[in-house]
C-alpha cells in the first residue's frame, strides 16, 4: 500500500488510485504549533481553520470537563465536510492527551489538522485523500490534566482527570457486559462522541514508551504478560508492524526506553501488561473501530517544545498516513433493501472470524479491514432474510484497494406480499436484475 521514497513522499493507494503525500511541517506557517499551547489555543486555532476553510473543516465541542472550565475540542476534516455523515467515505479517529501529562500527541494531531487543511489547495494528493477519507481528530481528551501537569519525564501529576480517574482504565469492559458504576465526565464525553462517529480505524497517542500497542489489552482467561489475541489478531499485528516500520525509530530496539525490548517495535497489549477497561479494546468491541495505542516517546513531558513537536511530526508523518491508508483495504460496500433504502444496524460477518461489525452509517455503507484471503461474507438484520456471498477475495493492500461487497436484503414482510400481482413483479424487476449483476442470485 505504501512505500517511503526520497524526499519523504508517502505513497497511498485509495480506491484504486495511487497518491503521494509530500512531507511538510505546518509549523513553518503556524509557529505556535511548536509551542506547548494551551486548550484555549486549540479551540481558537480550529475555529480559525473552520472560518477560513468552511468546506473542509468542522469544529465542535464534545462538552466541558467536570470542572466547567475546559472544553474538549474535536475537528472533522474532509471535502464537503458539512455532509460527511452521508458521504461514501470511511472515517478515522485519532485522539491524544488522554493522560494530561503525555503531550506529544497534542502537537502531532494539531499539526495533522493544519497539514490536511493548508495542503488541500496546493497538493493534489492531499485533495484526493480528503475526497475519500474522513478525519476525526481530538487533540486533547484531558485538557484539565494537561493544565495541571508539569514538565517532567515521569510522574503522574496531570495524568488523571479532575475527578481523579485514569481515563484509559475507565471504559466499559466487554467481558463483564459493560458493567461499571461511574465514569469520568471526560470518558462519558468520549463514549458519546464515539457513538456519533462511525470510525473504522483509530489511534490513541500516549507517551512513556516507544511502541505500537495492539489489542487485546485484557482477557479474563489470560494472565498479565501473556499474549491475548483478538479475533482480528493478524490484522492488528499487520497494522502495528506497519506503523512501527514507517516510524523513523520505533522498530529500532536501540531507541527503545529503559529495559523495553519490543520486537519490530510492536507489542500485544496484555503481553506487555494488562490494562482492564482500556479504550482500544472498548472501541474494538463496542464501536467496531480497529484501534492502536501509539506510545510516542520515553519522556512524557519534555522541556523543549519546539524540539519535541518538530521531531514527533518528522518521526510519525509516514506512519500516520500509512496507517490511514488501511481504511481503504479489506471489504466495503452498502447494505440496502430492494428499493435502495439503507439498512442501518445490519451486521456484517466474515467466515473464520467471530467479530462482526454493525452498520452505523446513515446511508448503509460499511468498511471492514481484513488481511488478504478468501472469505464468505454475510449480511443480516432482524426482519430481513440473511444473505451470504461466497469466495470473496481480499487482495494484498500493496496491490489493490478494498473489494466491493454490496448487499441487497429482502424484507421478510415482502415474502408473502402477492397482492400487487404483476405490479409487484414490475416493481421488483430492477432490484432482481441488480442482484444478478452483483452475483447474489
Amino acid at each position: 500500500m505504501m512505500c517511503l521514497l526520497p524526499a519523504a513522499v508517502v505513497v497511498i493507494c485509495l480506491t484504486g488510485t495511487v497518491v503521494a503525500v509530500d512531507y511538510w511541517d505546518p509549523a513553518d506557517s503556524e509557529p505556535q504549533l511548536n509551542e506547548y499551547f494551551d486548550n484555549e489555543y486549540i479551540g481558537t486555532a480550529l475555529q480559525d481553520l473552520q472560518d477560513e476553510y468552511p468546506d473542509l473543516v468542522l469544529r465542535s465541542s464534545l462538552g466541558l470537563t467536570p470542572d466547567g472550565i475546559h472544553e474538549i475540542w474535536e475537528v472533522t476534516i474532509t471535502a464537503n465536510v458539512t455532509h460527511w455523515r452521508t458521504h461514501n467515505r470511511p472515517g478515522v479517529k485519532y485522539i491524544a492527551n488522554m493522560h494530561g501529562n503525555e503531550v506529544r500527541g497534542r502537537g502531532l494531531i494539531m499539526k495533522l489538522a493544519f497539514f490536511l487543511t493548508l495542503r488541500y489547495s496546493v497538493d493534489n494528493d492531499v485533495r484526493s485523500l480528503l475526497q475519500s477519507t474522513v478525519f476525526h481528530l481530538v487533540p486533547s481528551a484531558n485538557p484539565w490534566g494537561f493544565a495541571t501537569a508539569e514538565k517532567k519525564c515521569s510522574g503522574t501529576r496531570g495524568r488523571f482527570t479532575s475527578q481523579g480517574f485514569d481515563m484509559n482504565r475507565d471504559f466499559p469492559d466487554h467481558w463483564e457486559s459493560g458493567t461499571k458504576i461511574r465514569f469520568a465526565g471526560e470518558t462519558t464525553l468520549l463514549m458519546k462522541y464515539a457513538e456519533k462517529v462511525p470510525a473504522t480505524l483509530g489511534l490513541s497517542f500516549h507517551d512513556g514508551a516507544l511502541v505500537a500497542n495492539y489489542p487485546l489489552d485484557a482477557h479474563p482467561d489470560v494472565r498479565t504478560n501473556r499474549y491475548a489475541a483478538s479475533p482480528d489478531d493478524a490484522l492488528f499485528t499487520k497494522l502495528a508492524k506497519s506503523y512501527a516500520a514507517e516510524h523513523s525509530e520505533m522498530s529500532d530496539t536501540s531507541r527503545q526506553c529503559g529495559s523495553d525490548n519490543f520486537v519490530d517495535g510492536v507489542t500485544n497489549g496484555n503481553s506487555w501488561y494488562q490494562v482492564q477497561n482500556g479504550m482500544q479494546d472498548w472501541d474494538y468491541f463496542y464501536n467496531d473501530c480497529f484501534e492502536l495505542t501509539i506510545e510516542l516517546g520515553c519522556c512524557k513531558y519534555p522541556t523543549n517544545s519546539k524540539e519535541t513537536f518538530t521531531k514527533v511530526w518528522e518521526d510519525n508523518f509516514e506512519s500516520v498516513f500509512n496507517f490511514t491508508s488501511f481504511v481503504h483495504t479489506g471489504i466495503q460496500g452498502r447494505v440496502a433493501d430492494f428499493y435502495g433504502n439503507p439498512i442501518t444496524g445490519a451486521e456484517i460477518s466474515v467466515s473464520g472470524n467471530n467479530k462482526s461489525i454493525k452498520i452505523r452509517h446513515e446511508e448503509g455503507y460499511y468498511w471492514r479491514p481484513l488481511v488478504p484471503g478468501v472469505y464468505n461474507v454475510t449480511a443480516k438484520k432482524e426482519g430481513y432474510f440473511t444473505l451470504s456471498r461466497r469466495n470473496i477475495v481480499v487482495y494484498s493492500s500493496d496491490d489493490s484497494a478494498a473489494t466491493q461487497v454490496p448487499f441487497i436484503l429482502m424484507s421478510k414482510s415482502q415474502e408473502n406480499d402477492t397482492s400487487g400481482g404483476s405490479d409487484v413483479l414490475r416493481t421488483n424487476l430492477m432490484p432482481l436484475l441488480l442482484l444478478l449483476l452483483l452475483g447474489q442470485l
